[in-house]
């Protein structure tokens, strides 16, 4: 197959393709351009600069490691948002595949369709890293001198925007060749009743929290594991036992829910978890927040720094959410395309996009507001201080009232992304509904 005959069959051919391959461009193109921004840092050397030119966070060689860290950590999860919309198959690129195959494309060459396919995809975001990365450094650059934590541009980025655009691609091409499947049924799986993370969970959870004043990050990543897993065993029995509850709902759009929820509720189980753990972070932060802004000999001379940090993590964390929430949309999207004959037959009984729009809906609320609401509530009562073996009041007044503050926000915000999704996925829904699935699944 030529490179030419090769990129004409991997091009998008529909909106709803067009849209995941789009967002996957996007994608990758911010993550490029965080990873130049985390390279122009690093060749600022090890020494320490004038602080009245370059931000703290710069100019001091402790904090600049620790944002090049977190720079680099960042271009990763917005990678992972790439990935999953990579993930998110479509019905018509599914009977497109299906038509190659049944006129004779081997297996090798759907698998260089599916690489090229996301390849272009990688490229094209590279490309795009560049500009992107210019337009955040003068966007940063126009703010004050504590929150220039990007410096700017200068001509050697220009050199070393090649290698970043060869990364893009070959990261796009790995992760279509990864991503690739054969034409393989997979059986949904059950949910898993993980009733000894409900035990351990809590237990490790307690004794990374008595022991954090002794044993420092080793006792914090003993009360994440247990935060994890802590989630894990309740996500995997809430799901469960609602999907048998809204089985028998007397509501077609509950019953469908809870009829999905109960045939792929591994996938949901370990996005709520996922969604749980962003959410116990988040709390941690604002627990932390607030203490420091409770205590005036904390922010004394410092206000602009704190102000500065505490600005820059608020903006951080909800595209933590954010890639977490658009994966459990992929998640749903990619059971559209393995359930589409059953949609399908569906148009058969009455049902129209609108229903469909409900059903999803409703599937994600059940998923994703509990997971954020609980995150929140948990992560702020225990505290960052806890966590990092500090001495905190026990019951403190205002650390509760903002974590049912936070809780009810995590709930609604879990209840708005199930509305977006249904407006996301409205080309998915669509195509699932096409009745020549039935031809083609």
């Amino acid at each position: 197959m030529t490179l030419e005959t090769l990129v004409q069959l991997a091009r998008s051919r529909t909106p709803a393709d067009r849209g995941r391959v789009q967002l996957a461009t996007a994608a990758l193109a911010v993550s490029g351009a965080v990873l130049l921004g985390a390279l122009r840092i690093t060749r600022l050397g090890k020494n320490p600069l004038n602080e009245e030119i370059y931000s703290n966070y710069i100019a001091e060689p402790g904090l600049r490691s620790g944002l090049i860290a977190i720079l680099v950590i960042l271009a990763v999860l917005i990678g992972g948002l790439a990935v999953q919309a990579l993930r998110l198959g479509t019905a018509a690129r599914e009977r497109r595949l299906t038509a190659l195959r049944l006129a004779g494309a081997s297996r090798q060459q759907l698998r260089q369709l599916t690489v090229a396919d996301a390849a272009m995809a990688g490229l094209a975001g590279g490309l795009l890293a560049g500009p992107t990365y210019l337009l955040l450094s003068l966007v940063f650059g126009a703010l004050p001198r504590m929150a220039r934590v990007l410096p700017g541009a200068e001509v050697l980025d220009a050199v070393v925007w090649l290698p970043v655009i060869v990364l893009t691609t070959a990261a796009g091409a790995v992760i279509g060749s990864l991503l690739h499947r054969d034409g393989a049924t997979y059986e949904p799986q059950p949910v898993a009743q993980r009733r000894t993370s409900l035990i351990v969970g809590p237990v490790l959870l307690l004794l990374g929290l008595i022991a954090a004043p002794y044993l420092g990050y080793v006792a914090t990543t003993v009360v994440l594991a247990g935060t994890a897993l802590l989630f894990l065993g309740s996500s995997t029995l809430w799901i469960g036992w609602l999907g048998r509850r809204m089985r028998r709902s007397s509501n077609p759009a509950d019953l469908l829910a809870g009829v999905r929820l109960l045939a792929d509720g591994r996938p949901s189980a370990r996005m709520s978890v996922l969604l749980g753990c962003c959410s116990f972070l988040i709390g941690n932060m604002a627990s932390g927040i607030e203490s420091a802004l409770a205590d005036p000999y904390e922010m004394a001379g410092s206000g602009t720094f704190y102000a500065t940090g505490f600005g820059l993590a608020i903006v951080g964390l909800p595209i933590v959410v954010l890639t977490a929430m658009a994966a459990l949309f992929v998640g749903v999207a990619d059971q559209l395309v393995d359930q589409r004959r059953q949609f399908a037959s569906l148009t058969a009984m009455g049902v129209d996009l609108r229903f469909l729009r409900r059903v999803v809906r409703r599937q994600l609320t059940a998923v994703a507001a509990p997971a954020l609401a609980a995150g929140l509530l948990v992560g702020t009562l225990i505290g960052a201080d806890r966590v990092a073996g500090g001495s905190v009041a026990a019951f403190d007044p205002v650390a509760v009232i903002l974590a049912a503050v936070l809780a009810a926000g995590g709930w609604l915000f879990g209840r708005l992304g199930g509305t977006v999704a249904g407006f996301l996925l409205r080309n998915q829904l669509r195509d699932a509904l096409d009745p020549e699935n039935l031809r083609a699944a």
